[in-house]
C-alpha cells in the first residue's frame, strides 16, 4: 500500500523516495480572483480595473510529481470588473465609467524537484523552471453615447520558481512558494483601430501560501492564497496611438481537492 508523505513522517528520507519516485499528484480548484489593475501615464491614473471576490470564478488544473518529475497547470477564469477611466474627449480619469468583461488564460510546464531537507520528510524545498503562455481579453463595453473596445493582452515567460513547506500536524502542511516571470513577445492587440502593439519590459513575480491537508493516503484537500503581479511597460507607438505603462496586483482564493496516483 502507498503512503502518502503527510502520513508517515517517522518513516526515514530512503524509505519515502523509493515510494514517491514515480507518484504523481492530479488537482482541480475553484478559484476566485480580486483584481487590481492601472495604467498610467507619468505618474498620473489613465484607468483602472477593479472588483471583490466572487465577481470572477474560474478553475485550475494541475499534474505534478510527488519528487521529481515534469508538471502541468492550465488555468481559465472570467468575470467582469469595474472599470474607471476616460476618454478621448474627457482623458480624465473618473469621467467614464462601465462595465469590463474578461477573460484570463494561463498554462506552464516544466520540470519541478522537491528536496526534503530533514529525515522525518516534515520540511520540504519544492523547486521548478519552467515556460508559461498568459492571455488576458479585456472586453471594455460602451455605452450610449461612447464606443468599447476589446483588447487582448498576451505573452510567453520564462517561469522559476522555489518554496519551503513544513508539517504544523501530521496530516497537515503549510508552506510558501515564490516564483519570478520573465515575460517575452509581449503584445497587446485592439480591435477599434486593429493595431497590435509590442509590450515592454513585461515581467512578474508570483507568491503563493498554499495549506495542505491529507484526507487518506490518496487524496488531499488544499487550500491557496495567491498575489500575483505584473509589470507592462509602454508599448510602441503605432499610427500615432501608443499603449501606457500598467500593472497588475491581482490577488485569487481557491480550495480544490489533490489526487495521488
Amino acid at each position: 500500500m502507498r503512503i502518502h508523505p503527510l502520513l508517515s513522517f517517522p518513516l526515514s528520507l530512503a524509505i519515502g523516495t523509493s515510494v514517491y519516485a514515480s507518484s504523481y499528484s492530479l488537482s482541480i480548484s475553484a478559484d476566485t480572483t480580486q483584481f487590481d489593475y492601472a495604467e498610467t501615464e507619468l505618474g498620473q491614473l489613465l484607468d483602472t480595473e477593479t472588483n471583490d471576490f466572487g465577481d470572477i470564478g474560474g478553475f485550475t488544473l494541475s499534474l505534478e510529481p510527488g519528487y521529481q518529475g515534469f508538471y502541468l497547470t492550465t488555468s481559465y477564469s472570467s468575470g467582469n470588473t469595474d472599470y474607471i477611466g476616460g476618454t478621448d474627449v474627457d482623458p480624465t480619469y473618473g469621467s467614464f465609467r462601465t462595465t469590463t468583461q474578461n477573460t484570463i488564460l494561463d498554462y506552464s510546464a516544466g520540470f519541478k524537484s522537491i528536496t526534503v531537507l530533514d529525515q522525518y520528510g516534515e520540511l520540504e524545498m519544492p523547486f521548478k523552471l519552467g515556460l508559461g503562455y498568459r492571455e488576458w481579453q479585456r472586453n471594455i463595453l460602451g455605452t450610449y453615447d461612447v464606443s468599447g473596445v476589446n483588447e487582448t493582452y498576451d505573452w510567453g515567460y520564462v517561469d522559476i520558481g522555489i518554496g519551503l513547506h513544513f508539517a504544523i500536524s501530521p496530516t497537515a502542511m503549510l508552506g510558501v512558494d515564490a516564483s519570478y516571470q520573465q515575460a517575452f513577445n509581449a503584445q497587446m492587440y485592439e480591435n477599434l483601430h486593429g493595431d497590435t502593439f509590442a509590450l515592454n519590459n513585461v515581467y512578474g513575480y508570483k507568491i503563493t501560501v498554499p495549506l495542505e491537508v491529507a484526507l487518506s493516503d490518496s487524496l488531499n484537500l488544499f487550500f491557496h492564497y495567491n498575489y500575483e503581479y505584473w509589470n507592462i511597460g509602454a508599448s510602441n507607438v503605432v499610427d500615432g496611438w501608443y499603449e501606457p505603462d500598467s500593472e497588475t496586483k491581482n490577488k485569487t482564493l481557491s480550495a480544490g481537492l489533490k489526487f495521488w496516483f
